[in-house]
């Protein structure tokens, strides 16, 4: 068996682990934390915000060392604090520790475990990258509908602070030894090939058996960073991502309350949440398979569309059946952009330098990330209901859509590759 499908079961454990600082999961945590301390919406998301937009320059420093070194002890370290500050915050009596809990646990997992498990797949695969990435991917999709959903039926049979012990105690069990016995950096460190394939010379068994339907095997071209930097394709990627950052966590942190706010139950809210995430798991598999044979420029836009869709229904959700259709139609469309958007990089510009290239991309992408949030809950405090962030969010959608039909992959001006 080559070893990237080891590398993916080990990034299946880390984006599982990553769920307990994820923004469905902290939203589980706004009402009973208002309820007990008296803090506002907004006060807890700038929390988030805060630790958001440091997690991007972590980033910054983080993306090189692993390209360089690997990502095993760096992502056995972040884990190991992240469930040590979780069980702390099961303790905490007043705001100067919350905040000082949230920046730390949102500075681990934006600038180093999401960094970390969006860069590593991409070295083991190329012209697999798609589903490698949409296996990995299922790991973050059923954490983000199962642990809110554990997180809130804790509270409501124990409480909230016992939710968060046990959140920092399921990160160290689902992720420290997987993450340090078997994680790996690139496969030419064990003597190894992108995809499995045999050395160069002999006959890839795929090819040999007819089988090329796929993706063609072209050498992967690497841009250096610099080389990324001048093409007009790779601002566009960023002011996308950092738009649709903006829109995706604003509604993620909120979609509970929200939901609460609309008449569901928690019970029904934590149910529609559930199928929001879990109706990703299938679509992002879809979503890598079609990145392997068409465009992933096509396939973004596609699901981006959807988004519109999903945002839209979302502003009539009064009832169960009214959240399911939501679920169905905004998870399956988040969950397929958001592998597009993981694979859309390093189809670009290679893998070579594709963590220096995401730790660029992250300080802008986690700055619209922290702001998201906060956005939308001061719009709640000073109005008392999200209807208008949620407009803003379509008009943002539908820029972000017309943005990424003018995303055309770049062309690489040099004579010779560079790895």
């Amino acid at each position: 068996m080559y070893y990237g499908w080891v590398i993916v079961w080990v990034t299946i454990a880390s984006a599982i682990g990553s769920a307990v600082n994820v923004n469905p999961t902290i939203g589980m945590f706004v009402k009973p934390l208002g309820e007990e301390f008296g803090w506002s919406r907004s006060i807890i998301a700038l929390a988030v915000a805060i630790g958001t937009v440091f997690g991007g320059g972590l980033a910054l420093f983080v993306g090189p060392i692993i390209d360089k070194f690997g990502a095993r002890w760096v992502l056995f370290i972040a884990f190991l604090l992240m469930g040590s500050l979780l069980i702390a915050m099961s303790g905490i009596n007043n705001l100067w520790q919350f905040f000082a809990i949230i920046i730390a646990t949102r500075m681990l997992l934006q600038g180093i475990i999401n960094l970390t498990n969006q860069t590593v797949l991409a070295k083991w695969f190329v012209r697999k990258r798609g589903r490698a990435l949409a296996y990995g991917n299922l790991g973050q999709r059923f954490g983000q509908g199962a642990v809110p959903f554990a997180v809130q039926m804790i509270i409501t049979a124990y409480s909230w602070r016992m939710a968060a012990a046990a959140m920092g105690v399921f990160a160290w069990a689902i992720t420290l030894i997987p993450v340090l016995l078997w994680m790996r950096r690139e496969p030419k460190d064990m003597g190894l090939r992108p995809d499995g394939d045999p050395p160069q010379g002999e006959e890839d068994p795929e090819s040999a058996s007819g089988n090329t339907k796929k993706r063609s095997r072209q050498p992967e071209i690497h841009f250096t960073l610099k080389e990324a930097l001048h093409t007009r394709t790779f601002y566009i990627l960023v002011a996308t991502l950092c738009l649709t950052s903006f829109v995706n966590t604003g509604v993620n942190f909120n979609l509970f309350p929200y939901l609460t706010d609309q008449g569901l139950s928690d019970s029904k809210a934590a149910t529609v949440l559930l199928m929001w995430s879990f109706i990703g798991m299938p679509v992002a598999l879809l979503s890598g398979l079609l990145a392997e044979r068409i465009s992933v420029q096509w396939v973004i836009v596609g699901f981006q569309a959807g988004m519109v869709g999903g945002t839209l229904l979302l502003l009539n959700v009064d009832a169960l059946w009214v959240g399911i259709v939501f679920a169905l139609v905004h998870g399956a469309s988040f969950a397929g952009s958001l592998l597009a958007q993981q694979v859309i990089l390093a189809d670009y510009y290679g893998s070579a330098n594709l963590g220096a290239l995401r730790g660029v991309v992250l300080p802008w992408q986690m700055a619209s990330n922290a702001v998201g949030p906060l956005a939308a809950t001061l719009v709640f405090d000073i109005r008392g209901d999200y209807t208008v962030i949620l407009w803003i969010y379509v008009a943002i959608q539908l820029a972000v859509l017309v943005a990424l039909l003018r995303a055309h992959p770049p062309k690489l001006l040099r004579s010779t590759p560079t790895h």
